[in-house]
């Protein structure tokens, strides 16, 4: 807790009184009664004689008769003014502190404008302030303080004096139930005194525990502003922070539920930057940015891939992410084909089989794309090419018979193409290749056996190769 400031003393001031008081009544006709103007000149010079006796208790109530009978008699008020002025001097010079303020009050209420009245009740204010509690009790300090700033909003001393004793009663509140009433008063203190590290604190420490209670009630937006108001306060308090990653998570579970993936991620990501080892926060995040991937929308093929992109580098062995990610790319790759770009589909094939080897439609489509290219090359008598691009095929759809039936095809005629060239080891490489995937087919079972004999006997001439049959499709 604070203690109030402690002040400057500063010096209260009686105030002389400077007038004639003629020491005989107003006449009165005999059978007339005094009219309102005679009354009140008869109550000021009963007050004006009392008081020059010094006789304080009987002089106030004339004067004050004097001020009501005639409330804009401008020396009728200045007298009771210092009347009351000097007055609470005596008081406090008594010890009684609290009454003496309150005559320095009623001075200033019958003489707002008077700079030496307002003086002296801001002076007598500020002292007031240091008083034991059982002079004047911390309401009325607060009371008479804020006077003060009424009348000088910009009196520092007066300020800094509040806000401690606004964040004290707070505090003394707090103990038993930290409430909005508690809250706002340290809030006000905090606006008179925004420097004061005590008053942070305490604030923070109850915005804090304001949030945990509305967690409790399911008010999790409210328990994430609160948390976010005492870090702001307060910054780098691990325990504070760990609340607001829980709380951002817990808000983000239910964003994700009602389909709001954007602010599902952007809670979730905030939760990390708080607690970045969460491994639970981190699994949510990657299962956030996978069904925002997969939800139906607008999302653009690109805004797809880097969302299922981002949830694999949380969570690498998802294999339903990794899956959805191959799908994704399987079906972009099919309007690539249809565009007439190849190698972009098949780079998209590709990419999607290393995320997901099982993924039949994309094992299909990229054994479709070889196996046609493969059959472009050999149409122009590229026979390596076309092996190439077959042999990728094959590796895709292994039990395809046709696949298998073209490659042999293809290894056949490269082996007759090299017949010019006397490759004989070469012919019979390719052409038992083609035997093993084609045993049926008996012109490569032949043109095999020709090669053969060609490597025993160089010498023997024998009838030229012949093209295998069967046509590759």
């Amino acid at each position: 807790m604070f203690s109030g400031t402690n002040l400057p003393t500063k010096k209260i001031v009686c105030l002389c009184l400077v007038m004639s008081v003629t020491l005989v009544g107003t006449m009165v006709a005999l059978g007339s009664d005094p009219t309102e103007t005679q009354k009140a000149e008869n109550a000021f010079f009963r007050g004006s004689h009392l008081l020059s006796r010094d006789n304080m208790t009987e002089a106030l109530p004339a004067l004050e008769e004097a001020v009501s009978l005639d409330p804009e008699n401008v020396k009728f008020k200045r007298v009771l003014a210092i009347a009351y002025n000097n007055y609470g001097i005596r008081l406090s010079k008594e010890g009684k502190t609290l009454q003496g303020l309150r005559f320095f009050e009623k001075a200033l209420g019958v003489e707002p404008e008077d700079a030496e009245i307002r003086t002296n009740f801001i002076n007598a204010c500020l002292q007031a302030v240091s008083a034991s509690d059982d002079k004047v009790n911390e309401n009325d300090k607060i009371y008479f303080l804020k006077k003060v700033l009424e009348i000088n909003p910009k009196d520092s001393a007066a300020k800094k004096a509040l806000a401690a004793l606004l964040n004290n009663a707070s505090i003394v509140k707090g103990a038993v139930s930290t409430g909005q009433d508690e809250i706002k008063q340290m809030e006000d203190a905090l606006a008179l005194d925004p420097s004061n590290p005590g008053i942070k604190k305490n604030l923070g420490v109850a915005y804090y525990n304001q949030a945990l209670e509305k967690g409790k009630n399911g008010e999790i937006q409210e328990e994430i502003d609160l948390l976010r108001k005492s870090m702001k306060l307060v910054p780098k308090v691990a325990l504070t922070e760990r609340e607001l990653a829980k709380a951002l998570s817990n808000l983000a579970v239910i964003k994700g539920k009602a389909g709001d993936f954007e602010t599902q991620i952007s809670l979730l990501k905030q939760s990390l930057e708080l607690t970045p080892n969460e491994a639970v926060t981190q699994k949510n995040l990657a299962g956030a940015y996978n069904n925002y991937a997969v939800s139906p929308g607008p999302l653009s093929f690109a805004d797809r891939v880097a969302n299922l992109e981002s949830a694999l580098k949380l969570d690498p062995k998802n294999k339903l992410t990794h899956s959805n990610l191959s799908n994704a790319l399987t079906k972009e790759s099919v309007s690539e084909y249809k565009a007439g770009k190849i190698s972009k589909a098949v780079s998209l094939l590709e990419k999607a089989l290393k995320n997901d080897p099982q993924n039949k439609a994309a094992q299909t489509n990229l054994a479709t794309i070889y196996h046609n290219q493969a059959l472009n090359f050999g149409e122009q008598d590229k026979h390596e090419q076309e092996i190439q691009f077959l042999s990728k095929a094959l590796a895709i759809s292994p039990d395809s018979p046709q696949i298998k039936s073209d490659l042999a095809l293809a290894y056949n005629d490269l082996a007759v193409s090299l017949d010019k060239k006397g490759d004989v080891k070469q012919q019979i490489n390719l052409l038992t290749k083609a035997a093993k995937l084609a045993p049926e087919n008996k012109v490569i079972q032949e043109n095999l056996t020709k090669a053969k004999q060609k490597e025993t006997s160089k010498t023997t001439k024998t009838e030229p190769s012949k093209s295998a049959t069967g046509k590759k499709k």
